[in-house]
């Protein structure tokens, strides 16, 4: 038994099969399905977190009726027999790497996209998914599906776990989570039926519960079935309330279910003042959640005893997992972005070197690129993530190089870092005195807590790699040149750009005030991007009363959806007044002087101007090495700047080019 923790890295057991640990990777959509068939690059992303140690694997959403029920073209399906040779290679490379094996079957009802099925959503009944800022999602008015049809995709569900067996999975998840069909059928709002599928609790549940019981009758006792439930659904178009959840946790209990993975869901389409992003996510948030189902089961019948319940919910944080086991809140952890941040997150927590562990800075992108986007997700640390086929192997260098890499962010350390690994001699310079390039301060704002979890990384694997680093030293390229490089990558940032109008010299940078900066009680913010937008909330929670002034429609709209939601929700309730499609003409003593889009101009008190109008790429070094060293690279904020993962793909890249 591990000493250090003891019931997270013990065995356990889903109906009658085995894990070797307590750890479960939560179903995550990657989108990497080439028309529903498992690839390459499904195989390698679930080959790399078996081999990571993880006791069990639930496969991504998978479609069990094409292409009704498909939510991204890149969506795994399960509806043909023709899918399970594919299946059988990723059950088998799962098993390969010690973890058990699990499928999540899913039908995407009312959320399905016309551009992606061809045609008009079902759902239980014709109520339209509400828009809600935690999925940034809504749709049109589905169909609402007739009792036939209904039974039919029982059916769907039931053969799509028959061809899981078939594969060789241990077992299936059913999915009764988000905007999914599983979910639609339990919640009093998107389901409004008066027949045998709808009007109570127990006609609600009776979809499931068709399912469950068709899918022992194809399977036997031995084959393993989940339920990833929503116990809560919140918002004032949720309609799962917390009783209803014991409910449904005890009959799916009574019918045979092995185990349930406990979520909430919620529906608020503006988000509060006081809403966490994922970037402020607390470890193991879902984890209470599972002990309110205890309790409530408990108390419905008396018996202590329930089939193990998953808890997590940003638990890649150990000594929390541990905690929740330990105490009995939870049975099982299930670890989602953690594992697809660090694949051999539980080999690196069983060989006590946490300290070794790529973080989930709770960014949000993976979601935003695959839902919003219809992309294969991204990772902000995990550069190999749902990248081709990249199987995670580091190539060693044929020939050893002397590396130089400038500046030390995301960008820089990545290819250092990769760069090191492959065996060259690498030397990085950082003109400031610590890792960490902007994201020392992009965890500065409210609620961006998580991405200051990043630099205490980069600093590690770059010591682990034996990456000879210099802080606070500005290099020049004389002094580049003097070390005779084979090879200088330059990921030397950005500048911010500088507001030129008259009043000018009375603004001070966004930059600034994140690092502490003082201003007074009126406040105006020039640049309602991302940074701007953070700044002004910073201020407004410091009881300022401030304005932010954007050229464009959008604020923040350099940033993904929920979180963009989320940061509008608070700049509402902290009152910061917001003028979009207006430009700044002058900057007095005492004011802002600014013109809208239809020409009318208007004042703002200011007893502090504030800058963000964004950045320009520092380029000066790259530029004057052009002609002087052969291999030479730009990448990061100084190659054009956008999101972390593209900075970090790009070190990435160039670490394993040289």
């Amino acid at each position: 038994m591990h000493n250090k923790y003891p019931h997270l890295l013990s065995p356990a057991k889903i109906g009658k099969v085995e894990l070797r640990n307590k750890t479960v990777m939560a179903a995550m959509g990657m989108s990497q399905a080439e028309n529903g068939f498992v690839n390459q690059a499904v195989l390698n992303h679930y080959a790399e977190r078996a081999k990571g140690g993880v006791g069990a694997i639930i496969v991504e959403v998978t479609c069990v009726d094409s292409p009704l029920g498909l939510n991204t073209k890149g969506m795994l399906v399960i509806d043909d027999d023709k899918y399970i040779p594919g299946m059988k290679q990723l059950a088998d490379v799962i098993h390969d790497g010690g973890s058990k094996a699990f499928l999540q079957i899913s039908h995407t009802g009312r959320g399905a996209r016309r551009a992606i099925i061809g045609d008009q959503p079902v759902g239980p009944s014709a109520v339209a998914m509400p828009y809600s800022f935690m999925m940034g999602l809504a749709n049109e008015t589905p169909r609402a599906l007739t009792i036939d049809e209904i039974k039919a995709i029982e059916e769907k569900y039931a053969q799509a776990a028959l061809r899981a067996k078939k594969a060789g999975f241990d077992g299936v998840e059913i999915h009764a989570v988000g905007y999914y069909l599983g979910q639609q059928f339990l919640s009093s709002k998107a389901n409004i039926r008066t027949d045998e599928y709808g009007g109570s609790r127990e006609n609600r549940i009776r979809f499931h519960l068709n399912i469950v019981k068709r899918i022992r009758e194809l399977c036997g006792e031995d084959f393993a079935i989940i339920v990833k439930l929503s116990v809560i659904e919140m918002g004032k178009d949720g309609g799962i309330s917390m009783l209803d959840g014991v409910y449904y946790c005890k009959k799916f209990q009574e019918a045979g279910v092995d185990a349930i993975e406990v979520l909430a869901g919620k529906w608020n389409s503006e988000a509060g003042k006081k809403e966490a992003p994922e970037s402020a996510y607390p470890d193991c948030m879902a984890v209470a959640l599972c002990l309110v189902m205890k309790l409530g089961i408990f108390m419905a019948t008396g018996k202590k005893k329930t089939i193990p319940l998953i808890g997590g919910g940003r638990a890649q944080n150990p000594a929390k997992a541990e905690k929740a086991l330990a105490s009995g809140q939870c049975d099982m952890i299930f670890i989602g972005h953690g594992l697809l941040a660090q694949p051999d997150l539980v080999n690196l927590i069983e060989q006590n070197r946490e300290d070794e562990i790529r973080p989930c800075i709770g960014c949000g992108h993976c979601i935003d690129h695959q839902l919003q986007h219809g992309c294969r997700a991204v990772c902000s640390g995990n550069a190999v993530l749902a990248r081709g086929d990249n199987d995670y192997t580091i190539i060693p260098a044929e020939t050893k190089k002397k590396v130089v890499v400038v500046g030390g962010g995301v960008a820089g350390v990545e290819a250092a870092r990769i760069a090191a690994k492959r065996g060259h001699d690498v030397t990085l310079f950082e003109a400031d005195n610590k890792i960490g390039g902007q994201m020392n301060l992009a965890h500065l704002p409210p609620y961006k807590q998580h991405l200051g979890l990043m630099m205490p990384y980069l600093e590690r694997q770059l010591e682990l790699t034996g990456v000879k680093v210099h802080l606070g030293k500005k290099v020049t390229k004389d002094e580049i040149l003097a070390l005779n490089p084979d090879a200088v990558v330059c990921a030397t940032g950005v500048n911010p750009r500088k507001l030129n109008m008259a009043g000018a010299e009375r603004a001070v940078s966004a930059n600034a005030v994140l690092e502490g900066a003082q201003t007074g009680k009126n406040v105006v913010v020039i640049g309602g991007g991302s940074i701007g937008c953070e700044t002004a909330e910073l201020l407004a929670s410091q009881g300022k009363k401030v304005s932010i002034v954007e050229m464009l429609p959008t604020l923040a709209s350099n940033t993904g959806k929920t979180a963009q939601t989320i940061l509008l929700g608070h700049l509402k309730g902290n009152g910061v007044q917001m003028f979009t499609e207006t430009k700044v003409e002058q900057i007095t003593a005492t004011e802002v002087i600014c013109k809208d889009k239809n020409g009318k101009q208007f004042n703002l008190k200011a007893d502090s101007v504030v800058v963000a109008i964004g950045n320009t790429p520092e380029t000066t070094l790259y530029d004057s090495l052009k002609d002087s060293v052969k291999e030479l690279y730009n990448i990061g904020d100084s190659n054009g700047g956008g999101i972390i993962p593209t900075a970090v793909y790009e070190g990435y890249t160039v670490g394993c080019r040289i």
